[in-house]
């Protein structure tokens, strides 16, 4: 009787629906604390913070090997635990062997554990492109992909696309969202493996603004809204 009680509340929790971020960690983050030059990564990185990771590769085509930084602070007394801030900085190789910051995004990342018990993060650079992909969530998880690239008219770092996916990690359901800021255009797509007289794959095209924001702006929080 009893073994039958534990399977039974074994089943009911594995198919309950979880929340699949936390709430991102409020930022307060001042970016005049992070140097504008330096002769090295490190040179870039306040006291109370470390680098992550760095990545490096080609961003304006000058062939000089760019880099993007991922910072998050150690400074306990700064955050709730488990709520450390992360930060983007991106630099550019200058002539002179200097590197310069030409973007600070403190919204973009999640915060240490604030896309729950699958957070994690990976940056890379290909073809000139960055990209920043984030997972969170348990059972009901989201992934996310942002491209950024350097608008030569402005040197700003801008968002080119953007991909999302929210799936569930038990039934294999999921929703596919893929937006192209520079043509204009978003599609999505639904999948449903073990329905597929109901729904099976279904996909869909709209028109969006070509609107290219600069890395600063963009939020990780405000998808899903």
């Amino acid at each position: 009787m009893n073994r039958a009680i534990l399977s039974l509340a074994v089943a009911m929790f594995s198919c309950a629906p979880v929340i699949p971020a936390l709430a991102q960690a409020p930022r307060q983050i001042n970016p005049t604390e992070f140097p504008a030059q330096g002769t090295s990564a490190q040179a870039f990185v306040p006291k109370g913070w470390k680098i992550e990771t760095k990545v490096e590769g080609d961003l304006n085509g000058d062939r000089k090997s760019d880099a993007v930084l991922q910072l998050i602070q150690t400074d306990a007394a700064a955050f709730e635990p488990g709520r450390a801030p992360r930060v983007l900085l991106v630099l550019q190789k200058q002539s002179n062997g200097q590197w310069q910051r030409v973007s600070f995004a403190p919204r973009l990342l999640l915060c240490e554990k604030c896309g729950g018990m699958l957070t994690s993060i990976q940056t890379k650079i290909e073809n000139g492109v960055i990209l920043v992909d984030q997972l969170q969530g348990s059972r009901d998880a989201m992934q996310t992909l942002h491209r950024f690239w350097i608008d030569k008219a402005t040197n700003r770092i801008v968002l080119i696309g953007l991909d999302v996916r929210s799936f569930d990690r038990l039934t294999g359901d999921e929703t596919i969202e893929s937006s192209n800021f520079l043509t204009g255009e978003k599609t999505t797509e639904q999948k449903r493996p073990n329905q597929p007289s109901k729904i099976g794959s279904a996909l869909r095209a709209v028109r969006i603004p070509k609107v290219t924001p600069p890395i600063e702006t963009v939020d990780i929080a405000a998808i899903g809204r």
